[in-house]
């Protein structure tokens, strides 16, 4: 199978890539290198260095591909709020790039990365993909737009399409620098510096973490087993394993600090898992890493 893997360089792309070319496909990569690393590319892939934005690199490096793996994006909250604009030009209009030259280089199969946060706060704790979106900030909100998008061009243009909206993905590689590292990151970052943890509000808010092996076997199956055409497939990727911030700190070890008022306030959802019964039922997926093997595996013993 010939590959196309946007965000190719990226923590999670980057391990996609990995267990793409482990199956014996060939795969391009495109990415501006703006979060991603050349430490993270395997040997012997091909690079089209340059940005999502670029209509005319898309569609020359998607020229014969068999599926479009579209993850490139400029990801997380507090990114989004602070620029608006600059977030949705990438992850939408990038987004919209992506569709349109998988569909005019005659790509027959994309798999656009959303996320959870479209779901914003709901009334239960498990996501289910049939509720009504509540996005709480302009990535999620972006995101949602990625999947609408999706949505349109498969009735349009008899593509088939899945959006897998993943859930807090962590494991190797994962960022531990900059401003917008998830909180597993921050606290690695805190900890190997002696620092305290900053555990926002009371860290009782609850998410599901997902190992990026398991997010990747997702992702693959997505690409590769018998979908409708014509039709959008929304699916979670995560667990229904419910971890509260504190509990995630104290995972990792080391002083806590709580940080009152917490900075992100009216945007951090409160509990969240994943209802993974459509994946299970579309793809035959499910996850099979706890947090604790995962951790394991993401910080082995020294």
């Amino acid at each position: 199978m010939r590959c196309v893997v946007t965000g190719g360089c990226g923590f999670i792309g980057s391990h996609l890539v990995d267990a793409l070319v482990a199956r014996g496909d060939e795969v391009i990569v495109v990415d501006d290198m703006s979060t991603g690393s050349n430490a993270n590319l395997r040997e012997g892939v091909r690079l089209a260095e340059g940005s999502v934005l670029d209509a005319g690199l898309l569609r020359s490096a998607m020229e014969g591909a068999d599926c479009v793996f579209h993850l490139a994006a400029w990801a997380r909250v507090a990114r989004s709020i602070e620029d608006p604009v600059g977030t949705h030009n990438v992850n939408v209009l990038g987004a919209l790039n992506a569709l349109d030259a998988a569909r005019k280089s005659g790509s027959p199969r994309i798999v656009y990365i959303s996320s959870s946060s479209v779901y914003g706060d709901q009334r239960t704790h498990l996501m289910q993909e049939d509720m009504t979106p509540n996005p709480l900030s302009p990535y999620a909100l972006q995101k949602l737009a990625g999947e609408q998008y999706c949505t349109l061009y498969a009735r349009l243009f008899g593509l088939t399409i899945a959006s897998l909206r993943y859930f807090n993905v962590y494991g190797p590689r994962q960022a531990v620098d900059g401003p917008y590292t998830m909180v597993m990151g921050r606290f690695q970052r805190q900890r190997d510096a002696g620092e305290p943890l900053s555990v926002y509000g009371d860290g009782a808010q609850t998410r599901s973490y997902t190992y990026v092996g398991d997010a990747v076997n997702a992702t693959i199956l997505a690409g590769t087993k018998e979908l409708p055409a014509g039709k959008n497939v929304i699916l979670n990727i995560g667990t229904r394993e419910e971890t509260s911030v504190m509990e995630l700190a104290r995972l990792i070890g080391g002083e806590v600090q709580n940080i009152h008022p917490n900075p992100r306030g009216a945007f951090e959802e409160r509990r969240k898992t994943a209802d993974y019964s459509r994946a299970k039922a579309a793809l035959g997926w499910e996850p099979t890493v706890s947090l604790r093997e995962g951790f394991a595996l993401t910080y082995p013993p020294r």
